[in-house]
Protein backbone atom coordinates (compact mmCIF):
# COMPACT_ATOMS: atom_id res chain seq x y z
CA UNK A 1 0.00 0.00 0.00
CA UNK A 2 1.32 3.52 -1.05
CA UNK A 3 1.78 5.88 1.69
CA UNK A 4 -0.45 9.07 1.53
CA UNK A 5 1.23 11.59 0.58
CA UNK A 6 -0.64 14.61 -0.40
CA UNK A 7 -3.19 15.17 2.04
CA UNK A 8 -0.98 15.84 4.96
CA UNK A 9 -0.91 19.94 4.61
CA UNK A 10 -3.94 22.25 5.64
CA UNK A 11 -4.77 25.14 4.44
CA UNK A 12 -2.38 27.89 6.02
CA UNK A 13 -3.36 31.11 7.03
CA UNK A 14 -2.30 32.67 3.69
CA UNK A 15 -5.02 30.74 1.87
CA UNK A 16 -7.69 31.20 5.04
CA UNK A 17 -6.93 35.02 4.46
CA UNK A 18 -8.31 34.22 0.52
CA UNK A 19 -11.29 32.51 2.11
CA UNK A 20 -12.26 35.34 4.28
CA UNK A 21 -12.48 37.48 1.25
CA UNK A 22 -13.50 35.64 -1.63
CA UNK A 23 -17.37 36.61 -2.50
CA UNK A 24 -18.19 33.03 -2.35
CA UNK A 25 -17.71 34.15 1.17
CA UNK A 26 -19.03 36.79 1.48
CA UNK A 27 -22.89 36.62 2.21
CA UNK A 28 -23.82 40.60 2.27
CA UNK A 29 -22.45 40.75 -0.93
CA UNK A 30 -25.82 41.10 -3.02
CA UNK A 31 -26.23 44.20 -0.27
CA UNK A 32 -24.14 46.40 -1.56
CA UNK A 33 -22.58 48.00 -4.74
CA UNK A 34 -19.09 49.85 -4.28
CA UNK A 35 -20.70 53.10 -3.89
CA UNK A 36 -23.29 52.27 -1.49
CA UNK A 37 -21.23 50.23 0.81
CA UNK A 38 -18.62 53.77 0.88
CA UNK A 39 -21.71 55.82 2.04
CA UNK A 40 -23.21 53.19 4.45
CA UNK A 41 -19.85 52.96 6.06
CA UNK A 42 -19.03 56.38 6.54
CA UNK A 43 -22.50 56.03 8.71
CA UNK A 44 -20.84 52.94 10.70
CA UNK A 45 -22.25 50.32 9.03
CA UNK A 46 -19.92 46.94 9.94
CA UNK A 47 -21.36 45.18 7.01
CA UNK A 48 -20.24 47.98 4.76
CA UNK A 49 -17.17 48.19 6.05
CA UNK A 50 -16.72 44.55 5.94
CA UNK A 51 -17.58 44.74 2.55
CA UNK A 52 -14.96 47.35 1.40
CA UNK A 53 -12.08 45.73 3.33
CA UNK A 54 -12.73 42.73 0.96
CA UNK A 55 -12.47 44.18 -2.06
CA UNK A 56 -9.88 46.61 -1.30
CA UNK A 57 -8.09 43.02 -0.22
CA UNK A 58 -9.04 41.28 -3.08
CA UNK A 59 -9.13 44.49 -5.92
CA UNK A 60 -12.48 43.69 -6.51
CA UNK A 61 -13.67 47.05 -8.11
CA UNK A 62 -11.13 49.02 -6.51
CA UNK A 63 -7.22 48.69 -6.85
CA UNK A 64 -5.52 46.20 -4.38
CA UNK A 65 -4.39 47.91 -0.88
CA UNK A 66 -4.43 45.81 1.98
CA UNK A 67 -3.62 48.99 3.99
CA UNK A 68 -6.92 50.25 2.96
CA UNK A 69 -8.46 46.95 3.24
CA UNK A 70 -6.91 46.57 7.45
CA UNK A 71 -8.18 49.76 7.89
CA UNK A 72 -11.88 48.97 6.90
CA UNK A 73 -11.96 45.50 8.45
CA UNK A 74 -10.64 46.87 11.73
CA UNK A 75 -13.80 49.48 11.57
CA UNK A 76 -15.91 46.72 11.33
CA UNK A 77 -14.28 44.33 13.84
CA UNK A 78 -14.42 46.98 16.23
CA UNK A 79 -17.74 46.80 16.29
CA UNK A 80 -17.84 43.41 17.16
CA UNK A 81 -18.69 42.32 13.67
CA UNK A 82 -17.41 38.22 13.61
CA UNK A 83 -16.28 37.29 10.15
CA UNK A 84 -14.28 40.69 9.97
CA UNK A 85 -12.81 40.02 12.95
CA UNK A 86 -11.65 36.69 11.69
CA UNK A 87 -10.48 38.64 8.16
CA UNK A 88 -8.66 40.92 10.51
CA UNK A 89 -6.75 38.25 12.34
CA UNK A 90 -6.04 36.69 8.92
CA UNK A 91 -4.21 39.64 7.70
CA UNK A 92 -1.97 40.05 11.49
CA UNK A 93 -1.42 36.43 10.49
CA UNK A 94 -0.17 37.11 7.10
CA UNK A 95 1.20 40.92 7.65
CA UNK A 96 -1.10 42.20 4.81
CA UNK A 97 -1.52 45.98 5.37
CA UNK A 98 -0.24 45.30 8.81
CA UNK A 99 2.48 44.28 10.71
CA UNK A 100 2.41 40.64 11.44
CA UNK A 101 2.04 39.46 14.24
CA UNK A 102 0.49 35.93 15.53
CA UNK A 103 -0.55 36.66 19.10
CA UNK A 104 -2.53 39.68 17.90
CA UNK A 105 -3.99 37.40 15.13
CA UNK A 106 -5.08 35.00 17.83
CA UNK A 107 -6.58 37.42 19.73
CA UNK A 108 -8.90 38.59 16.66
CA UNK A 109 -9.51 35.03 16.28
CA UNK A 110 -11.33 33.96 19.69
CA UNK A 111 -13.30 37.19 19.44
CA UNK A 112 -15.04 35.84 16.27
CA UNK A 113 -14.83 32.56 18.12
CA UNK A 114 -16.53 33.71 20.79
CA UNK A 115 -19.38 34.26 18.61
CA UNK A 116 -19.47 30.89 16.90
CA UNK A 117 -17.84 32.36 14.21
CA UNK A 118 -16.64 28.83 12.54
CA UNK A 119 -13.31 29.92 10.36
CA UNK A 120 -12.07 31.55 13.50
CA UNK A 121 -12.34 28.13 15.23
CA UNK A 122 -10.67 26.90 12.70
CA UNK A 123 -8.05 29.14 12.51
CA UNK A 124 -7.14 28.80 15.88
CA UNK A 125 -7.26 25.04 15.57
CA UNK A 126 -4.64 25.73 12.48
CA UNK A 127 -2.15 27.82 14.96
CA UNK A 128 -2.52 25.06 17.96
CA UNK A 129 -1.88 22.38 15.43
CA UNK A 130 1.06 24.46 14.30
CA UNK A 131 2.41 26.46 16.93
CA UNK A 132 1.84 29.83 15.16
CA UNK A 133 1.36 32.49 18.43
CA UNK A 134 0.75 29.31 21.17
CA UNK A 135 2.43 26.52 22.07
CA UNK A 136 1.38 23.19 19.74
CA UNK A 137 -1.16 21.67 21.19
CA UNK A 138 -3.30 18.94 19.09
CA UNK A 139 -5.72 18.18 21.71
CA UNK A 140 -6.64 21.69 21.72
CA UNK A 141 -6.53 22.13 18.29
CA UNK A 142 -9.00 18.93 17.52
CA UNK A 143 -10.95 20.83 20.00
CA UNK A 144 -11.49 24.03 17.61
CA UNK A 145 -11.72 21.86 14.65
CA UNK A 146 -14.41 19.67 15.99
CA UNK A 147 -16.13 23.02 17.03
CA UNK A 148 -15.57 24.55 13.61
CA UNK A 149 -16.24 21.15 11.83
CA UNK A 150 -19.97 20.54 13.34
CA UNK A 151 -20.85 24.15 12.48
CA UNK A 152 -19.90 22.54 8.80
CA UNK A 153 -16.60 24.38 7.70
CA UNK A 154 -15.38 21.97 5.40
CA UNK A 155 -11.58 22.78 6.43
CA UNK A 156 -11.94 21.72 10.28
CA UNK A 157 -13.96 18.35 8.53
CA UNK A 158 -10.89 17.66 6.23
CA UNK A 159 -8.65 18.49 9.22
CA UNK A 160 -10.17 16.33 11.63
CA UNK A 161 -10.22 14.03 8.77
CA UNK A 162 -6.34 14.14 8.30
CA UNK A 163 -5.93 14.19 11.68
CA UNK A 164 -7.53 11.00 12.50
CA UNK A 165 -6.00 9.36 9.44
CA UNK A 166 -2.63 10.36 10.37
CA UNK A 167 -2.62 11.23 14.23
CA UNK A 168 -0.42 13.82 15.71
CA UNK A 169 3.03 13.14 15.01
CA UNK A 170 5.19 10.15 12.30
CA UNK A 171 4.67 7.10 14.55
CA UNK A 172 1.68 7.88 16.40
CA UNK A 173 -0.63 5.30 16.66
CA UNK A 174 -3.27 6.50 19.87
CA UNK A 175 -4.70 8.89 18.21
CA UNK A 176 -6.02 7.28 14.59
CA UNK A 177 -9.34 6.02 14.09
CA UNK A 178 -9.85 5.13 10.19
CA UNK A 179 -13.44 5.18 10.60
CA UNK A 180 -13.61 8.73 11.97
CA UNK A 181 -10.93 9.78 9.24
CA UNK A 182 -13.59 8.75 6.18
CA UNK A 183 -16.67 10.35 8.06
CA UNK A 184 -14.64 13.71 7.96
CA UNK A 185 -13.30 13.00 4.62
CA UNK A 186 -17.13 12.34 3.47
CA UNK A 187 -18.14 15.42 5.15
CA UNK A 188 -15.88 17.54 3.25
CA UNK A 189 -16.03 15.59 0.63
CA UNK A 190 -20.14 16.17 0.34
CA UNK A 191 -19.77 19.87 0.43
CA UNK A 192 -17.49 20.19 -2.96
CA UNK A 193 -13.80 19.87 -1.34
CA UNK A 194 -11.92 18.04 -3.57
CA UNK A 195 -8.62 17.26 -1.04
CA UNK A 196 -11.11 15.40 1.05
CA UNK A 197 -12.20 13.49 -2.26
CA UNK A 198 -8.82 12.55 -3.15
CA UNK A 199 -8.26 11.12 0.46
CA UNK A 200 -12.06 9.44 0.73
CA UNK A 201 -11.28 7.73 -2.65
CA UNK A 202 -7.85 6.38 -1.41
CA UNK A 203 -10.09 4.97 1.37
CA UNK A 204 -12.17 3.16 -0.62
CA UNK A 205 -10.33 2.24 -2.87
CA UNK A 206 -7.98 -0.06 0.13
CA UNK A 207 -10.58 -0.43 2.18
CA UNK A 208 -8.97 1.54 4.89
CA UNK A 209 -12.02 2.66 7.31
CA UNK A 210 -14.15 2.06 5.53
CA UNK A 211 -15.39 -1.65 3.30
CA UNK A 212 -13.82 -1.32 0.13
CA UNK A 213 -15.97 -0.06 -2.28
CA UNK A 214 -14.31 0.50 -6.09
CA UNK A 215 -17.97 2.00 -7.18
CA UNK A 216 -17.26 4.99 -4.44
CA UNK A 217 -13.26 5.10 -5.02
CA UNK A 218 -14.13 5.51 -8.93
CA UNK A 219 -16.85 8.07 -7.73
CA UNK A 220 -14.77 10.33 -5.50
CA UNK A 221 -11.50 9.86 -7.22
CA UNK A 222 -13.24 11.17 -10.80
CA UNK A 223 -14.57 14.11 -8.55
CA UNK A 224 -11.87 15.35 -7.05
CA UNK A 225 -9.36 14.39 -10.08
CA UNK A 226 -12.09 16.75 -12.10
CA UNK A 227 -11.69 19.52 -9.62
CA UNK A 228 -7.78 19.36 -9.66
CA UNK A 229 -7.09 17.51 -6.35
CA UNK A 230 -3.61 15.72 -7.22
CA UNK A 231 -3.98 12.74 -4.97
CA UNK A 232 -7.48 12.24 -6.50
CA UNK A 233 -5.72 12.50 -10.18
CA UNK A 234 -3.29 9.92 -9.21
CA UNK A 235 -5.87 7.35 -7.81
CA UNK A 236 -7.66 7.13 -11.09
CA UNK A 237 -4.69 6.75 -13.33
CA UNK A 238 -3.80 3.97 -10.67
CA UNK A 239 -7.05 2.68 -11.78
CA UNK A 240 -6.46 3.06 -15.55
CA UNK A 241 -3.36 1.33 -15.06
CA UNK A 242 -5.01 -1.68 -13.21
CA UNK A 243 -8.27 -1.63 -14.93
CA UNK A 244 -9.55 -1.22 -11.50
CA UNK A 245 -13.39 -0.44 -10.59
CA UNK A 246 -14.50 -1.77 -13.90
CA UNK A 247 -11.88 0.88 -16.26
CA UNK A 248 -10.77 -0.60 -18.93
CA UNK A 249 -6.45 -0.95 -18.86
CA UNK A 250 -5.63 2.25 -20.21
CA UNK A 251 -1.61 3.21 -19.73
CA UNK A 252 -1.99 6.35 -21.76
CA UNK A 253 -4.55 7.56 -20.11
CA UNK A 254 -3.20 6.52 -16.49
CA UNK A 255 -0.34 8.25 -17.45
CA UNK A 256 -2.09 11.65 -18.33
CA UNK A 257 -3.67 11.50 -14.82
CA UNK A 258 0.07 10.42 -13.04
CA UNK A 259 1.17 14.00 -14.99
CA UNK A 260 -1.54 15.98 -13.87
CA UNK A 261 -0.90 14.91 -9.98
CA UNK A 262 2.85 15.44 -10.85
CA UNK A 263 2.65 19.07 -12.62
CA UNK A 264 1.02 19.87 -8.78
CA UNK A 265 3.75 18.47 -6.88
CA UNK A 266 2.66 15.31 -5.96
CA UNK A 267 5.37 12.75 -5.13
CA UNK A 268 2.82 9.70 -5.72
CA UNK A 269 1.75 11.23 -9.31
CA UNK A 270 6.07 11.61 -10.07
CA UNK A 271 6.61 8.41 -8.49
CA UNK A 272 3.87 6.92 -11.12
CA UNK A 273 4.63 8.32 -14.26
CA UNK A 274 8.47 7.66 -13.75
CA UNK A 275 7.52 3.78 -13.20
CA UNK A 276 5.79 4.47 -17.34
CA UNK A 277 8.60 6.10 -18.45
CA UNK A 278 11.51 3.76 -16.91
CA UNK A 279 9.86 0.98 -17.89
CA UNK A 280 8.49 2.04 -21.52
CA UNK A 281 5.20 1.07 -20.82
CA UNK A 282 4.54 3.66 -23.70
CA UNK A 283 6.24 4.86 -26.48
CA UNK A 284 7.86 8.38 -27.19
CA UNK A 285 5.41 9.40 -29.42
CA UNK A 286 2.34 7.78 -26.41
CA UNK A 287 4.22 9.99 -24.07
CA UNK A 288 4.27 12.95 -26.25
CA UNK A 289 0.65 13.06 -26.94
CA UNK A 290 -0.43 12.30 -23.64
CA UNK A 291 1.53 15.63 -22.21
CA UNK A 292 -0.56 17.80 -25.19
CA UNK A 293 -3.67 16.20 -23.83
CA UNK A 294 -1.98 17.08 -20.16
CA UNK A 295 -1.36 20.98 -21.00
CA UNK A 296 -4.82 21.58 -22.35
CA UNK A 297 -6.45 19.44 -19.57
CA UNK A 298 -4.55 21.60 -17.20
CA UNK A 299 -5.82 24.96 -18.49
CA UNK A 300 -9.49 23.93 -18.95
CA UNK A 301 -9.35 22.57 -15.18
CA UNK A 302 -7.14 25.46 -13.35
CA UNK A 303 -10.97 27.66 -13.40
CA UNK A 304 -12.26 24.64 -11.55
CA UNK A 305 -9.90 24.65 -8.86
CA UNK A 306 -11.65 26.73 -6.77
CA UNK A 307 -13.38 26.67 -2.96
CA UNK A 308 -16.40 24.56 -1.73
CA UNK A 309 -18.58 26.87 -2.44
CA UNK A 310 -17.83 27.30 -6.39
CA UNK A 311 -17.66 23.52 -6.75
CA UNK A 312 -21.25 23.32 -5.38
CA UNK A 313 -22.36 26.01 -8.24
Amino acid sequence: MKTIVQFLSLPAFGIIFALCLLPAHLLIAEEFTTDSARTAAVAGDPKAEYFLGKHYAAGIDVPADYTKAAEYLRQSANQGYAPAETALGSCYARGDGVRQDYPTALEWYRKAAAQGDALAEYCLGFACAHGKGVPRDMDQAVTWWQKAAEQGQVYAQNALGQHYFHGDYAGDTNHIDFAKAAKWFRKASEQGYAPAMGALAYMYQHGIGVNQDWSAALNWSRRGADLGDPTAEDNLGLMYESADAGLPHNTMEAYKWFLLSEAQGCPLGRHDAMEIEIYHALTEKQMAEARRMTNALTATMTSNRVTPQKAQE
